[in-house]
């Protein structure tokens, strides 16, 4: 049930950034639906777009083009584009935050 695991990882992001002092929400019609983000937050003048991924292996896969969709989607609306990974297993449910780069190609 990757729709569950993914729904989970969103919801705990969202209500992590509300306690650090951000609106958060989820957009649930994120993931092929030309909207590649599946969380905004925004605090003060510090907008985000976050994809998120869970999973128990040691690494995740994002092809070109989806970061490249990310990155232009999320500087169209003003956001910083970020990818945000919920690690499951060993690491026991630690995150990691990395921002998009604009790509050279």
């Amino acid at each position: 049930m990757a729709f569950r695991r993914g729904y989970r990882a969103e919801a705990e992001l969202v209500e992590a950034l509300k306690g650090s002092g951000f609106f958060a929400v989820r957009i649930p019609v994120s993931g092929g639906r030309g909207v590649p983000c599946d969380v905004l937050a925004a605090k003060e003048g510090d907008r985000r777009g976050y994809q998120v991924k869970e999973t128990k292996d040691d690494r995740i896969y994002l092809s070109d083009g989806e970061l490249k969709e990310l990155y232009a989607f999320c500087r169209a609306f003003g956001l910083r584009p970020l990818i945000a990974v919920r690690w499951k297993g060993r690491r026991r449910a630690s995150w990691t935050v990395v921002e998009v780069e604009a790509s050279s190609s």
